[in-house]
């Protein structure tokens, strides 16, 4: 598979149950669904969280950041023409969200940890919302 090659499979049972998880477990966790306020304040609370533990004492962050992720790429799908699907490529399989065209690829668990990575602070809800607003108008 070369850089640029992209395997897109619609869900699988497992992966659709994978990704029903993240959202029960975001929800569990205060997060609404469809508020990007909502999901924006779970990302900035985790910072806040991390920073006032001593680091040496902090855990992974990676389920968290992946469950806001999904929620992050949730609140996209419901309000756009993407769909979420199983999209292998060269770094290995993961959720993500493409559109109709297969053209644009969207892997949200992997943008919020590589902004996490980056010490980057309130860009999720603009973010979002600028993708929405890119993908047109909003599902009815």
């Amino acid at each position: 598979m070369t850089g640029s090659e992209l395997r897109i499979q619609k869900l699988d049972r497992t992966s659709q149950r994978a990704l029903t998880g993240w959202l029960a477990d975001a929800e569990r966790a205060g997060i609404d669904l469809d508020d990007v306020a909502s999901i924006e304040r779970a990302y900035e609370a985790h910072f806040d969280a991390v920073l006032d533990t001593p680091e040496t004492q902090r855990a992974d962050p990676t389920q968290v950041l992946t469950m806001i992720g999904m929620a992050m790429g949730e609140y996209v799908q419901r309000r756009s023409d993407v769909s979420w699907h199983v999209v292998t490529d060269t770094d290995g399989s993961d959720l993500a969200l493409v559109g109709a065209d297969e053209a644009g690829v969207l892997f949200p668990a992997d943008l919020v940890a590589d902004n996490w990575n980056a010490g980057q602070r309130g860009w999720l809800g603009e973010f979002a919302g600028h993708v929405v607003a890119q993908l047109g108008a909003e599902k009815a």
